[in-house]
Formats: C-alpha cells, structure tokens, sequence
C-alpha cells in the first residue's frame, strides 16, 4: 500500500518470480507459489496493466489459499484498478471486519470513486491517526475534502504536507484550494511565514509571486520573482512569470527582456518565440512579431496558434493571398477551431474565393451553432453576392436555432423588407423588438430607406419604452 519504488536487488527477484510464473502457465504444470510471490506477480502485471495475466494469478491464488482475506483484497485493488469500484466493494464486502490498513486504505479508495467521500474521509482520518501524519494520507486527504468542496480543512492539510514535503504539485494544489475558498491571504500570510524560517528557498519566493499574481498586485509578484531569480538565476518558471506581470502592466519591452534572459540557461522552444511575438503585436510593431511568429514555426512547424495569428496580421496588412496560405496552415493543424476557420472564410471572401468562403462559415456553423457572427457573415456573403433567397434561408435557419438571439431576426427582416416580403419582415422585426428594443436604432442607421415605412414604425411605437 506504501510501497516505495523497488531495489534493483527487490526487481530481480520480482523478475524471477514472473518468469517462473510465465513457465507453468506455458509448460501447464502447476508450480508452488508462496502468497506474498503471487502478490508480487500480481503487482508486475498490475504496472503492466495485462487484465488477462493478473486474472490467471488470480486463479491460482485462489486455488493454493481458497480462504485468505488478503487475496479478497487484493482483488478488490485489482478491480478498482480496472475502474470497477461497485465489483471491488462487493468482494470487500466478504471480508471481515478488520483494522488491517490495506484492508482500510482500499475500502477508502473504493469509497472515493463510488463517489461516497465522507465514507472515505472517515476512514481515512483513522489511517491518518494509525500511521503518524503520512505523507501519503495526507494528500489524499486533503483531495477527499476538496471533493466535498471543504477547501478549508482541504488547505489545512494541505499546510501539514508543505512543512515536511516541498514538492511543487503540493503548493499548486495549495494555490488552487486557497483561490477556490476565495481565501488567497491565507496562502499569503502560510509562505510570508514559512520563507522567515526558509528565506532562501526560490520556489517558495516562486509561489509567493503567483499569489500576488492571482492577486493582481503584479509590482509585489515581481519583486517576488525576482528574490527567487536572485537566489537561483537559471530557475527559468520565474523568469516567465516575471514577464507575465510586467505584460499585465504595460511593461512589454521589459517583458520580452525576460524571455530572452531565459536564452543563456536554455534554448529558446517555440512558446517563447511565440510569448515574444505577442509582445510586439502589443506594441503595435508587427513585423517584429511576425519575426518571431516564424521562429516559432521553425522551431515547432505544427505550431496552429503562430500560423494563425500570421493569417491575421498580413490580413491587416493587406496581404489576403499570404494571409490565404498561413491560415490553411493552421487549418491543415487543427480542422475544427472555430476562430481559424471563421479567419480563413473571411479571408477567402476578401480574395473573392466565395465557395471557400462559404465553407468555411458552413463548418464553423457545424461546430457551433449559436454563433451568430458566422450567421450573419455567410448570409451577408450570400446577400451581396445577390444569392438573396438563399441569404434568406441561411438566417431563418438561424433564427430557428437561435430564437433569443435579435440580431439575427432584425438582419432577417432587413432582408425580406428589401426583397418586397413585408408581411414576413415585419414579422421578424416585431419579434426582434421584443426581444431587444433598442438594438433596432443601429439597423435603421445601417438601412435608412426603411425609417419611413409606416408598419415598421407602427411596430416602434408599440414596442417603445
């Protein structure tokens, strides 16, 4: 149950042990195994995860100690292993009542993924007791109260396991609890105290500065990175949070400064040529961040997101064709995000390429049907490409699927008004107003020719607040 990792004197003998197993099961000759052998066997296989040869160790401790209690327990772990809780419960079942501790320790884990967390808790606690403030336990513990949304005890724990195991997944889980009972100052004030007695501890001085972060207080979140860069210069996570916070605050040039810093302790990856690019394009200098998006590539040519943000900035650029390009790159990467293939429709509509255009919207329209701006964009390709009815029908399918949403149904009746169907059109108007009134001022501006009409204005009056 505590197991540490084996010897390699505890693997060869446990090697051994498989093999001789792995004879009898070929030769057929039955072959004298002590239990804890077989219990070794098992746990090979379990690392394996080979069900079929687990099964036929089973068999054979069952057929060499037909009555022990261990073998029903370390079926009911092999069961929960394969994700099969209620089978495990029920073999724990036949067990008798017992302060054995794998006997507790498994029907605790069975209680957890039965989703009975109090069960498990209260087992747990009294594993807690038995075995001195386990590291182990603890954590599980601390998960088992998150579980039931008590954040408070779960940091409690939390706090017992940080002051005597500084292991990085602990302080993020730590972080998490704490901003999930809105309680960051507690997280605060535990590592202030904790660094008076370990003050050159870098990654406390780390997790101090993603507090602050959280916090948004990004000037004391540097300072912290920088009391953990000033301890350990090459710790490169503090570097990048450091770059972070001085993004959030405007300092961009001294954000890209950061990264780069990082270049002398490891080769640059492709996330931080790409960090770097977004940096320029907020400082509005884009051939600097195209640069960078393209050593991003180079160094990560499956990089969708760089591909993509090249699309739109030779898009601004007035380059459609290579714009046309990078965006079936990132395409080509990721064929079902929407962002990229809405960019390579309106792309292709820039170009003139209208069937590709209307792909394009068709698929992000499969993917999310509630996206009113591709509705809107694909009948207003159609429209102007006069393919009116069809422009027509593209939103009244819109309006079916999205009957709340009144910028379709005004852009409909806007339509029909202005293809003679004023009987429809009104229609549409009327239930757009009565979903949002005022957003009808902004299609009368777009569409003066029908502020006079008299039905319309009827309707306004009706409507108006």
């Amino acid at each position: 149950m505590y197991e540490d990792n084996l010897n390699s004197q505890e693997k060869s003998i446990r090697n051994q042990l498989v093999l001789k197993f792995n004879k009898m099961l070929k030769s057929g000759n039955y072959i004298y195994f002590d239990s804890n052998d077989i219990e070794k066997i098992i746990d090979y296989y379990l690392e394996k995860k080979d069900e079929k040869k687990i099964q036929y160790a089973f068999n054979l401790y069952e057929k060499i100690y037909p009555f022990s209690q261990q073998l029903k327990i370390k079926k009911a772990q092999f069961l929960l292993f394969f994700d099969k809780a209620s089978e495990a419960h029920k073999i724990l079942e036949e067990v008798q009542s017992t302060n054995n501790e794998e006997y507790l320790f498994t029907l605790a884990s069975v209680y957890s993924k039965l989703n009975k967390h109090k069960e498990s808790i209260r087992i747990f606690e009294k594993l807690l007791n038995l075995n001195n403030d386990s590291q182990e336990i603890l954590s599980i513990l601390a998960n088992e109260y998150q579980k039931i949304y008590d954040y408070s005890k779960s940091a409690d724990l939390l706090e017992k396991l940080l002051l005597n195991n500084i292991n990085d997944m602990n302080w993020y889980s730590y972080i998490i609890t704490c901003e999930l009972s809105k309680d960051l100052n507690r997280s605060l004030c535990f590592m202030k105290n904790y660094l008076k007695s370990k003050p050159y501890d870098y990654k406390v001085w780390f997790y101090l500065g993603i507090i602050y972060q959280k916090m948004d207080i990004h000037l004391k979140a540097i300072e912290s990175y920088d009391f953990s860069i000033c301890i350990k210069e090459d710790y490169i996570p503090a570097h990048i949070n450091k770059a972070e916070s001085l993004s959030e605050i405007g300092y961009y040039q001294k954000a890209i400064d950061c990264y780069k810093e990082t270049f002398q302790f490891n080769e640059p990856d492709a996330i931080s040529y790409f960090e770097i690019g977004e940096l320029y394009e907020k400082m509005d200098n884009l051939d600097k961040a195209k640069l960078y998006y393209y050593k991003c590539i180079k160094k990560d040519e499956n990089f969708a997101e760089a591909w993509y943000t090249l699309a739109l900035i030779l898009d601004l650029q007035e380059s459609p064709i290579e714009a046309s390009y990078h965006i079936n790159k990132a395409i080509d990467i990721n064929s079902s995000n929407i962002d990229y293939l809405f960019t390579y429709a309106q792309i292709n509509e820039k170009i003139g390429f209208i069937k590709e255009a209307e792909i394009g919207y068709k698929k992000v329209l499969e993917i999310d049907e509630s996206d009113s701006e591709s509705w809107l964009s694909y009948s207003n390709l159609l429209y102007k490409n006069n393919y009116t009815i069809e422009a027509i029908e593209v939103l009244k399918k819109g309006v079916k699927l999205n009957p709340k949403n009144a910028e379709l149904s005004y852009k409909l009746s806007i339509y029909l008004f202005n293809s003679g169907n004023e009987i429809q059109a009104l229609s549409f108007f009327e239930k757009a107003l009565s979903i949002d009134y005022d957003l009808h001022k902004y299609f009368l501006y777009k569409f003066p020719n029908l502020k006079d009409d008299k039905n319309l204005l009827h309707l306004l009056s009706k409507y108006e607040k």
